[in-house]
């Protein structure tokens, strides 16, 4: 699935795991392609 914020720019892909746990090098990319800070 790709994702597209309205106010940036490009697109986030997140991959559809069907209830499975995203791996943590996963969960740091789409968090940087977002452009967001994990907490």
């Amino acid at each position: 699935m790709q994702f597209k914020h309205p106010t940036k720019s490009g697109r986030v892909t997140v991959p559809k795991h069907g209830g499975r746990t995203i791996a943590p090098g996963t969960e740091k990319s789409i968090y940087d392609q977002a452009g967001l800070n994990k907490k």
